[in-house]
This record gives structure tokens, sequence and C-alpha cells, in this order.
């Protein structure tokens, strides 16, 4: 998700239902397995409560440190896709219209802690938002925004269709930043000879695609594959962004935000926010 606007391992269907129940069940044992922080995020639509993840220290702790500070508190849900996610974080859109929020620098972008496939985008995922890999090579993730996803469900042949769009989305952006590394060379070429900028171009995409080849984007595994048939998600942004908790209470609330109407531009058409949000 953008901030303004890894091998997967296939499993014997026994494990991959249990590994289901653990992802995916609540309880004392759920908590140990993933971490024992606990975050109240008080809505204006209701409470949702989500946990983060231990095997995410630098994106807990600074969830954590941003909550006891206040920042998120007043904040308006800046960005809704309908049956995606719900977004807020942005300190300069809040619901009393009060001061300038914190500018969002670079210099605080927290390291990517992609730990995929153990955390994914199903329904209730927690994840940092982020700008996108032109600007971002590294998926360095916003210190101050996060969303949670709401999502919707997927057959298999909608999975296997969506692996090949990755795909080609990996290649494109690939040739995209390989032309931005090359940009000097390619406009001196075009007041030269469009064919030679033209053959530049085209051994920037072979290098692209077999770049891709070479490291595939991972298969969903059947995890994935039978989260995401029951209760949903947003598979297409697997791998990319980090996930560093998800929803124990309120998954309702968050779905209820999720269908707040929207303008074109992704913003609730109706003020809908963060009150508060408490470490427990």
């Amino acid at each position: 998700m953008k901030a303004n606007t890894l091998i997967a391992t296939w499993w014997p269907a026994a494990l991959a239902l249990w590994l289901t129940a653990a992802l995916v069940g609540c309880g004392d044992s759920k908590r140990d397995a993933i971490g024992r922080t606990e975050v109240v995020i008080e809505t204006s639509e209701g409470d949702i409560v989500v946990r983060l993840y231990d095997d995410t220290p630098r994106h807990r702790d600074n969830f954590v440190r941003n909550a006891r500070a206040g920042i998120y508190d007043g904040l308006l849900f800046n960005r809704i896709v309908p049956e995606m996610v719900i977004q807020t974080g942005d300190t300069a859109l809040r619901v009393d219209h009060a001061g300038q929020g914190v500018k969002e620098d670079p210099a605080h972008w927290l390291e990517a802690e992609v730990v995929y496939p153990r955390h994914f985008h199903k329904q209730g995922a927690l994840a940092a938002a982020r700008e996108p890999d032109s600007i971002n090579p590294g998926r360095r993730s916003s210190h101050l925004q996060w969303y949670i996803v709401t999502g919707k469900t997927y057959t298999a042949a909608q999975l296997r269709e969506l692996q090949a769009a990755i795909y080609e989305a990996r290649v494109a952006s690939l040739f995209q930043h390989l032309q931005g590394l090359r940009a000097a060379e390619l406009d001196s070429l075009r007041r030269v000879s469009r064919a030679a900028q033209q053959q530049l171009l085209n051994a920037l995409q072979v290098e692209a695609e077999n770049t891709v080849a070479a490291a595939p984007p991972p298969p969903f595994t059947e995890v994935q594959k039978q989260v995401y048939a029951k209760s949903g998600g947003a598979p297409h942004l697997d791998g990319d962004y980090t996930v560093f908790g998800e929803v124990v209470e309120g998954m309702p609330i968050a779905m209820r935000l999720g269908r707040t109407p929207v303008d074109a531009r992704e913003r609730p058409r109706k003020a809908v926010w963060v009150k508060r949000v408490t470490v427990r």
C-alpha cells in the first residue's frame, strides 16, 4: 500500500489444516506463538483489538511507541479501498483539523520485516504502508501509516490468474526501475538515435524478464489458498509489505469501516477516525 495514496512451501493437507488453525484461531496458545502485545484501536465505529507479532520487532516497537505518544489519536482513516484495506496514519488529516501533523520523513522509514509466507494478507492482517518501489526499492515502511486488510474471498482459479498478474507486474516494475537507472543514457540516445534508444529499451526489457524468471514470485501455499477461499484477504499484496500483526477482536468493526463510501481518490465521503490507540 502506498503511504500517501521468501520461499513458499507446499504443505501436506493435514499439516496445512493444522497451520491454518494456528494462524486463524485465537487463545493464549496463539498469543504465545505470535506475540503478547495487544493494542486497542478505538474508532468512531467501535473498537478493534490487534495483536502485534514478535518476529517483526521494529514494526511492533514503532507502533507501540507511536500509540503511547498519542500520535494516532484523532486521525482520520484517509484511504479506504473497498474489499481490500482501511488505512490511517497521515498525521495531517485529523478529525478536529488541528495542527500540521508529523512530517513523513524517509529518514525515519523502517527497514522491511517481510516474514512471508508465515505472515500474509489474510482478512484482519495489520501491515505498514509504504511508498512505491520506484522511489523505495528497499520496500521500507512508513513509520506512521498502517492498514488493516478487509479483503475478499478468492477461488483457486482466481489465485492462479492473480499469480500470473503478479509475475507480469514484477517484470514491469523492474523494467521501470532499470529505465530510471539509465535515464540519462536513454535521454541522450533519444536525441541522437531513436533506434539506438529502442535497442537499449529492448535490452532492459529482456534483463527485467530474465531477472524475474530467475527468482519468480513464490506460489501461494496451501494455507494461503484455504484462508483466502474461506475468509478472504488481499493476496496481491503478499510479500511486498510488512505484515506485523492481526485483528483478534472487532473484525466486524473493521469490515464496517471498509464499507464506508469513498470518492475517486479512495477518500471516505464521511469522516471515520481513530479515537484513541491504547497498548494493553
